[in-house]
């Protein structure tokens, strides 16, 4: 296969770079002009339309029905505080028939299950209920026929409701002083359906639905899904309307299809009416009601009965999706990250240092892009503030921005399938062996032949190490992108790629400090700052926490410790014993300091009270503990290399170390599947015997010269850029800072991998990994730049970003 040259690289490398940062730029005015789209918040879109994520079985079920994903936006689940905090003080009021009934006893279970249930069994079914869920009032108006007014109390009551509600949604009433309910629901149309006949039906409930369009006046309100959003209440009290899923006809019993029963056309009219009015009224319709059990007969509990009513997880995920329209902008306004719920939200409002460095950021990568085109013409001046790997670095900031901060981007909820997983990693696989490719000879000289090939090479050489960190960033991708953390044996798996990572780590470290003897300062700064550049940098541009993106810490911390335990009496570092007991008392140190003492509490303390800096300690703390000895496995292993090579000698002299090491990681897989349950038992386990697995690997990766010789290309480029994918991930690849995935818009169907979703990864992978590499360049040339370093140090031999296609 013909290579590229090194000037083709480079051409092709700024073109890529120019048309990445043409493409964020134009995708900021996008976001910009949002504003005056019909939809700019997804309202609508979770309103409208949805499917069930859940896998069908052999019967096309979706069971067990909880996993609901809206068109374009990922849905939020609400806790008992998150719906406290949006309410406030006020009231729910639920009216209508029987339909509704449920959802008002739904919203009781996501407040208070047990008193909901409790309730529910000793309720009469067609009675007004009027009950407290942990201080949260919900009102419940048994009204089939949506009575309005004098001649009854239920009338008398939803008028009362509607009236409170519309004066003060008119008058813009502050939070503090409303009485109105701050959630209201309307639903009806089986009664009248079941009992009248078609034209009366239709003729009684357009009459109703007339009666409470003229009280509540929505026409005269900016529409739901376009009105502007406030800081501290977001869509601000709403009112909404559901239709009545039709039934399943063939199933109905012969009592409920009489002349005056139910009969297929008179609910679809019914509902038919209500899309019109509401346009025109421009009242919330809730068509994602019905689709809920569209062709999906298990999502009934009555399908031979009356035919109208959803078993509970439906339910109550129409009680989510009035809470996701409701509450989600306000509880954003009120927390920022995590963005958990992406439906009906404009994300807040960004802070002042948000908005100053966006500002800036957009003002450089503009002066950058122009720069660039004055080059391509043959006019451009040398100005090293504005080149393109610096430009690349910022581009990368408001990438992530824009995908994950905007409603440009779609977003979508996970679902874990293992064949998915399964397939995801096979495709993975496949790239990588087809990338296969024989190591160059190191060229330590001008005598070295062009020609020349490599008959034998270390393990753990600089290409092997990038291979493997490649493979392992490509299965946390698959494993981030699947939400496969609900599998014990991938949990396990996973583990132990975070501790391999640490290992190569602790060894790399070790193998620099003992043969280069460089404990200056430029070195700790130079590794610290190509660590946490990007990691440090979006947290102030996401509005989220350094901690989010826990890798950076984990290796800044990890780095921090093998530099103080070979640094300090470092002229002891020649003496085998010595290293032995310097490593054992940093390992005691660390054990006792940072996980038995309360020293991480207090620093942790003063971050929070001197700078403002809240960071979970529990979360610190455990996964410090988690890998709180493999780094020093990796520290033994690159001691054993730098000294004598007794490290390299063990693997390479003979195959049994290898064939051993396959044992060992069947073994290990065998015995982990038996012995660990949970993953809590597993995490006990984890750093005592995590190692094992890792140099049973590294003995089998090494087990005879033709695997050492040969790598993937592929996965060694994607491992030298591990870093930044790992923290890229977080926005331009999953979403909802890690909760949910990066979708498009436009590629719709059923949220599978087969029929649906390889074709937002089609798109979105390739942008996501070339980002990520241009960021590793970037964040390569920033710290030379920042540290002093000369322009060619350290500067890789040709592009990394087409070097493997060759």
């Amino acid at each position: 296969m013909t290579r590229a040259s090194p000037a083709m690289s480079t051409v092709f490398v700024r073109v890529l770079s120019f048309l990445t940062v043409f493409l964020v730029l134009l995708g900021l005015v996008v976001h910009g002009l949002r504003s005056h789209h019909p939809d700019p918040y997804r309202c609508q879109q979770l309103l409208d339309d949805g499917s069930w994520l859940e896998p069908p079985n052999e019967h096309g079920a979706r069971e067990p029905f909880i996993n609901w994903q809206p068109r374009g936006c990922k849905l939020r689940n609400y806790t008992n505080q998150d719906i406290h905090e949006c309410m406030e003080h006020r009231h729910m009021v639920f009216s209508g028939d029987s339909t509704t009934r449920q959802v008002f006893w739904a919203m009781g279970r996501l407040i208070d299950r047990n008193k909901s249930n409790e309730r529910r069994s000793a309720a009469s079914i067609h009675s007004e209920y009027d009950m407290e869920f942990d201080g949260i009032r919900l009102l419940q108006i048994w009204n089939p026929y949506l009575h309005v007014g004098e001649g009854t109390k239920e009338g008398q009551d939803l008028e009362y409701q509607l009236n409170l509600w519309q004066e003060e949604k008119h008058n813009n009433v502050p939070v503090a002083d409303q009485k109105s309910a701050g959630l209201f629901l309307i639903g009806a149309g089986s009664w009248f359906s079941l009992h009248m006949f078609h034209d009366d039906a239709i003729g009684n409930f357009s009459e109703a639905i007339v009666k409470i369009s003229n009280i509540i006046k929505m026409s005269t309100l900016p529409p739901f899904a376009s009105a502007p959003m406030t800081p501290h209440d977001g869509v601000g009290n709403g009112l909404f309307v559901a239709p009545v899923a039709p039934p399943f006809y063939d199933k109905l019993p012969d009592y409920r299809t009489g002349p005056v029963g139910i009969h297929k056309g008179e609910i679809e009219d019914i509902n038919e009416f209500l899309d019109g009015i509401s346009a025109e009224q421009q009242f919330p319709l809730l068509r994602a009601f019905p689709a809920l059990s569209r062709a999906q007969p298990g999502a009934m509990v009555d399908i031979t009965e009356t035919g109208l009513h959803v078993i509970d997880s439906v339910a109550e995920t129409k009680a989510l999706i009035l809470l996701n329209a409701r509450c989600n902008a306000k509880l954003h306004a009120l927390h920022g990250s995590p963005y958990d719920g992406t439906c009906c939200t404009d994300y807040g409002r960004t802070t002042f240092v948000q908005s100053v460095l966006l500002g800036l950021g957009i003002l450089y990568v503009a002066a950058c892009i122009t720069i660039e085109v004055l080059h391509m013409v043959g006019r451009g001046i040398d100005w090293s503030l504005l080149d393109m790997s610096a430009c690349m670095f910022v581009t990368a900031l408001l990438a992530c921005f824009l995908a994950d901060r905007t409603q440009v981007f779609a977003k979508g909820s996970k679902e874990f399938v293992g064949s998915e997983l399964a397939a995801l990693l096979l495709v993975t696989a496949v790239a990588g062996i087809v990338s296969i490719r024989r190591m160059k000879p190191l060229r330590s000289d001008s005598l070295t032949r062009p020609d020349e090939k490599l008959q034998d090479a270390a393990p753990l050489s600089r290409d092997q190490t990038d291979e493997w960190k490649g493979w392992m960033q490509a299965a946390i991708l698959a494993y981030h992108w699947t939400g496969a953390s609900k599998s014990l044996p991938v949990y396990i798996f996973i583990r132990l790629l975070v501790a391999a990572y640490l290992f190569q780590m602790g060894y790399g470290h070790t193998i620099y400090f003992l043969v280069k003897k460089d404990f200056s300062l430029k070195r700790v700064a130079a590794v610290m700052l190509r660590l946490n550049l990007l990691s440090c940098a979006l947290p102030y541009v996401m509005n989220t926490n350094y901690m989010l993106y826990y890798f950076a810490p984990l290796a800044s911390f990890w780095f921090v410790i093998v530099y103080l335990t070979l640094a300090i009496k470092s002229d002891y570092n020649d003496t085998t014993t010595a290293l032995f007991i310097k490593f054992a008392i940093s390992a005691s140190a660390v054990a006792s300091v940072f996980l038995f003492t309360p020293v991480s509490e207090w620093i942790f303390t003063a971050l929070r009270y001197a700078f403002r800096i809240d960071w979970d300690l529990y979360e610190w703390q455990f996964r410090v503990s988690l890998d709180s000895l493999i780094v020093y496995v990796g520290m033994l292993a690159g001691m054993a290399s730098a000294k004598g090579k007794s490290w390299d000698r063990l693997l390479v002299q003979s195959k049994l170390p290898g064939l051993i090491g396959l044992a060992v990681l069947a073994g290990y897989c065998y015995l982990s599947s038996q012995i660990f349950q949970v993953k809590h038992d597993y995490n006990k386990w984890h750093p005592y015997i995590s190692f094992v697995p890792i140099i049973a690997l590294i003995a089998a990766r090494n087990v005879a010269a033709p695997l050492r010789v040969y790598y993937s290309k592929a996965f060694a480029w994607l491992g030298r850029c591990s870093l930044e994918a790992f923290t890229l991930q977080f926005h331009l690849f999953l979403a909802s800072d890690t909760k949910g995935i990066l979708l498009l818009d436009g590629l719709t169907g059923d949220g599978s991998l087969a029929t649906d979703r390889w074709r937002h990864l089609a798109v979105i992978v390739p942008l996501f990994l070339w980002i990520s590499h241009a960021t590793a360049e970037a964040t390569g040339h920033l710290t030379r730049r920042l540290t002093s370093e000369s322009a060619e140090q350290g500067k890789p031999e040709g592009s990394h970003a087409i070097r493997w296609l060759g």
